[in-house]
């Protein structure tokens, strides 16, 4: 069966994230025709040793092979912070020219960051017990910039994730295969008070690969800061990805 002709973007939340916190941008990629998919990442509201692997397998097996191999749509991942990890991991085989070798119709075409990093919650109310990271106000890490109402909502719709999503050993990355040459985009977060601007310079500079880079001049969590500016970013990305 052949592939449709857009891809679907295959979503991966941020950490403590859900898909409420994307439900906007969601709409708005809709609303242009892209089919979208997101889901909890299984380390987000548990006690138990639920590592990034985990994650890894969770999003390869429940998010990415139904797209392409009951479905039949090809995929573009967008994955948010804590998620690009295991999002990255997760497409490992399964680029177009991989995907080609072994006889296959679609693939994941390529793979929007929008930040990546694993890094904890670090400040006042941040704690980390039961196996849990925990933070009482999350707002000046990630909401600093999103409207008051909407900040506090997300806020409140936060799930504390599993310290041991942070200690486990990080998954290799796909970002630097062959088969992912010249398809991998990273929006910088030009006032991001988790990960500031010049550590996403550092982080993109060690990596020795070239990128797509676009800026959005918001804090961490464009989605909700900006979620027009944020989806004709990822749209006109996509393009230049489709066309390859």
């Amino acid at each position: 069966m052949a592939a449709s002709p857009k891809p679907v973007f295959v979503l991966v939340p941020g950490s403590a994230m859900n898909p409420s916190h994307y439900a906007y941008l969601q709409h708005l990629l809709l609303n242009a025709g892209y089919r979208v998919l997101s889901a909890m990442l299984q380390t987000v509201g548990t006690r138990a040793n639920v590592t990034v692997e985990d994650d890894t397998e969770y999003i390869r097996s429940r998010m990415l092979l139904p797209v392409l191999d009951i479905e039949y749509h090809d995929v573009i991942m967008i994955s948010h912070s804590y998620g690009s990890m295991p999002a990255s991991a997760a497409a490992r085989g399964l680029g177009k020219a991989d995907r080609a070798a072994e006889g296959k119709t679609t693939s994941v075409l390529g793979h929007h960051w929008d930040l990546s990093a694993r890094r904890r919650w670090q400040g006042p109310g941040c704690n980390e017990n039961a196996n849990l990271i925990k933070c009482d106000d999350p707002r000046p890490f990630l909401f600093d910039d999103v409207p008051s109402v909407l900040a506090d909502a997300a806020t409140i719709s936060s799930i504390s994730q599993s310290l041991t999503s942070f200690q486990s050993p990080c998954p290799a990355a796909t970002w630097d295969k062959e088969a992912f040459k010249g398809r991998c985009a990273y929006i910088r977060t030009v006032n991001d008070q988790a990960l500031p601007y010049d550590v996403q310079n550092m982080m993109l500079d060690g990596t020795g690969q070239e990128w797509i880079i676009r800026d959005i001049e918001t804090g961490h969590s464009p989605q909700l800061a900006a979620p027009g500016k944020l989806s004709s970013i990822i749209i006109e990305v996509a393009k230049l990805i489709e066309a390859k």
